[in-house]
């Protein structure tokens, strides 16, 4: 994944080398920007398996109706939460649960994010996978309201945004799925 030339803000280089705790199920590689003069709120990371380091995910998501074609799919029928399942060895845990990750579901303890059908299907395909988490607060906000919540909570779990991203060899982005988080 290529980044256009920036300059990661305060939070998100905070972000970088202290991840969101909903993101650790996963071995995550930051994707640092080619330096740039305009700011980017957001860190991207490559994500591998923790159990065998493998890079190739089929996507878990809870469709509002059932795919025939995943490689047709109209990413708005895919739902949260989201599982990955390695290609390699199987193991399949969550990178994002609107309920639990994120501001509002740090914080809050809930989404307006529509949830799909009852079952969870996996893509077919394994693909590559990224995620990213953007920071539009100031870390001196993120800091107080991490401070003032239940629990352990860290300022990088109080993203405001989070994109999943899908890509084969052939294309920067196969499939991407944004949520808005606060």
């Amino acid at each position: 994944m290529k980044l256009a030339p920036y300059t990661l803000g305060r939070e998100a280089a905070v972000a970088a080398h202290d991840p969101p705790k909903s993101f650790l199920a996963f071995s995550l590689t930051p994707i640092f920007p080619p330096e740039g003069p305009d700011v980017l709120p957001a860190v991207y990371f490559a994500i591998a398996c923790k159990g065998c380091d493998h890079d190739a995910f089929h996507l878990g998501a809870f469709p509002a109706s059932a795919p025939q074609d995943w490689s047709a799919v109209d990413e708005p029928i895919l739902r949260p939460p989201h599982r990955l399942r390695c290609a390699r060895c199987g193991a399949t845990n969550t990178i994002f649960n609107p309920t639990t990750d994120g501001y509002n579901g740090v914080l809050c303890g809930v989404s307006d994010l529509a949830r799909g059908g009852p079952d969870e299907a996996f893509a077919p395909v394994p693909l590559k996978t990224y995620v990213a988490a953007t920071y539009n607060i100031a870390l001196w906000e993120l800091e107080d309201l991490s401070a003032e919540a239940d629990g352990d909570v860290k300022p990088t779990d109080l993203f405001d945004w989070i994109n999943i991203i899908q890509s084969t060899p052939d294309k920067d982005f196969h499939l991407e799925l944004d949520y808005s988080c606060a």
